[in-house]
């Protein structure tokens, strides 16, 4: 029963990078992959107007920036919400046609530190930065329902990257997690 209420993804090795895909190690408490990471972007990508790089600024220490969206995919008419336009061409490998965010969340993390997001009321998603070198940040990525664990997965993702992690349903869908690791 719990296979239909979290549909497993195939890893979509696409993206704009020399190391296609994100490394994943996934573990659910029964031993069966519930979630799956889809892709992997790096953040070579335009600046909203008002944004200043921070190329060439003082470096930043130990710090990531780490970005989580809640994105509800549904099938039916086909909409994509303007906010998810960065993702869109990872997001319509999948087979839903209807794409809204739902929550936006962030935070600065340091090395062995966590964060904790609610979403949706019932479910948290544990965000901890295990380390990270010039090039790649590892992060351990956790949800929880009601207290029980259903995902625990380790990634690495490119610097100014974004993974894609889906499979939980909801109302008629599924909810779709782009986290970014900025810095």
């Amino acid at each position: 029963m719990r296979s239909f209420f979290y549909q497993t993804l195939m890893v979509l090795a696409l993206l704009f990078t020399e190391n296609p895909g994100a490394q994943a190690h996934e573990a659910a408490p029964n031993g069966q992959s519930e979630v799956e990471i889809l892709a992997q972007a790096r953040g070579n990508h335009r600046r909203p107007p008002g944004k200043r790089s921070r190329q060439g600024k003082a470096n930043q220490g130990e710090r990531v920036r780490v970005q989580v969206l809640l994105v509800h995919a549904t099938s039916g008419q086909a909409f994509m919400d303007p906010a998810l336009q960065r993702w869109s061409r990872h997001l319509r490998h999948l087979r839903y046609d209807s794409y809204e965010l739902l929550e936006r969340r962030r935070a600065a993390l340091m090395p062995d530190r966590s964060r904790e997001f609610e979403i949706l009321g019932d479910r948290r998603i544990t965000v901890t930065l295990l380390n990270k070198n010039q090039k790649r940040a590892r992060l351990r990525v956790q949800m929880y329902r009601r207290g029980q664990k259903l995902v625990d997965t380790t990634v690495t993702v490119n610097r100014n990257g974004t993974f894609i992690m889906a499979g939980p349903s909801h109302k008629n869908g599924i909810l779709v997690l782009p986290i970014t690791a900025s810095y």
